[in-house]
């Protein structure tokens, strides 16, 4: 009899182990489940950042979203569907696992979904069933950095490490707000410089017509390092990217392509003329005309047309259309790039950052960012009514 016991329990651990294992190697799931008059299609991918995927489909309208939230890879998290139709829009609220309010509402008009909270309608009946529209209020709570900068301070995420340039060196606004200077007059414009994860990399403008100097700071901490380059650069120069934190740069009045390695604090010369190294998701090599005309690394380009701009980032697609002096800016999920969601405007192209799960932009004199509670202002700069070259840098833990 003790023997009996010991082999059922052997027997059941096995049975554990291998229930445990077969749940790690669960690469996910597809399943269709109804709910009142829609059917609802969820797919949850468990290599990526265990990211549920769901279309709404009823008989004659379709919405989608994604979520990213640990369900233990859990089936059919959509309990309970609030739909209402509202002037000229159709407009769902998914209610999860646990009476859980994770998305906005989505408000679909014409092929094109809306977050409620941007759209001035009533959203009474969704109240009821406990949506909180305070969370996505902006914190209008200031906090003067200088004369030209306003830090909303409560808006700024967790977690996150901001920079802003300045005409001696760099603002950083994180764990231990600091100024860092750079230079010993003002540089108004800077077309020698980058940020690369958690560093940026600037030429050393104290100097005049070439310089061998890159100022690297670390925009977490502060902490200043130069990066030497056995060549004279000309300022006749501008970076091409990064990539893999490696900044690509073409000095034009030398016709000469350098590497300049963040790790490794290393600047080497590695194309020139006829091999210059191009990439837009894979290397190529690029014509002598092209790199004197200023082309810029492409790494993120998606081929979608009928927009401005088109980017593919992780999940999605991000899509601006311009419209007068400003561009508005839509996200398709990569299942289903013709449903898109309406995310803000802005006036700038050049200082769009794209983190985890926030996208951080300039609108006027403001930077602003995007994540699952709306747009939050997070620093005004009125410099930029007068100097639009004024970027900034996001690094998040």
């Amino acid at each position: 009899m003790k023997f009996l016991w010991k082999s059922l329990a052997a027997f059941i651990a096995i049975l554990l182990i291998l229930k445990y294992f077969v749940f790690l190697l669960n690469p996910g799931h597809t399943v269709k489940y109804n709910i009142g008059n829609f059917e609802i299609k969820e797919i949850l991918n468990t290599k990526n950042n265990n990211n549920y995927y769901f279309e709404i489909e009823g008989e004659k309208t379709s919405v989608n979203f994604q979520i990213n939230k640990n369900y233990n890879k859990e089936k059919r998290i959509i309990k309970k569907l609030i739909y209402q139709k509202i002037d000229e829009y159709e407009c769902f609220l998914p209610i999860f696992k646990n009476n859980q309010i994770i998305t906005d509402v989505l408000c679909l008009k014409e092929n094109t979904i809306y977050n409620i909270r941007d759209l001035k309608i009533d959203k009474e009946i969704f109240k009821k069933q406990g949506y909180d529209e305070n969370k996505y209020k902006d914190n209008s709570t200031e906090i003067t950095v200088s004369n030209t900068e306003t830090l909303y301070k409560k808006n700024v995420p967790k977690n996150s490490y901001i920079a802003s340039e300045s005409y001696r060196g760099l603002t950083l606004f994180g764990s231990k707000d600091s100024i860092i200077k750079l230079f010993e007059n003002d540089v108004y414009k800077k077309e020698i410089s980058i940020y690369t994860g958690k560093y940026y990399l600037v030429a050393d403008y104290n100097s005049e017509y070439t310089f061998k100097n890159f100022h690297l700071v670390n925009i977490i901490n502060g902490e200043k390092k130069t990066i030497r380059s056995y060549d004279d650069i000309s300022f006749d120069s501008y970076i091409m990217g990064s990539v893999d934190g490696e900044v690509y740069l073409f000095d034009k009045e030398n016709q000469k392509q350098y590497k300049i390695n963040i790790k490794e604090e290393s600047v080497d010369q590695i194309g020139s003329k006829d091999n210059i190294k191009y990439y837009d998701g894979s290397w190529k090599i690029i014509s002598l005309k092209e790199a004197l005309n200023g082309k810029q690394f492409e790494n993120n380009k998606a081929n979608i047309k009928g927009y401005d701009k088109a980017q593919k980032i992780d999940n999605y697609y991000y899509l601006y259309k311009k419209e007068d002096d400003r561009y508005k800016v839509y996200r398709a999920d990569i299942q289903n790039k013709n449903l898109k969601t309406y995310l803000f405007e802005t006036s700038d192209l050049k200082n769009i950052i794209y983190t985890k799960d926030k996208i951080y932009y300039r609108n006027g004199n403001t930077f602003y960012y995007y994540g699952e509670n709306g747009n939050k202002k997070i620093l005004k700069n009125t410099e930029l009514e007068f100097n639009s070259d004024i970027s900034l840098g996001v690094y998040e833990k």
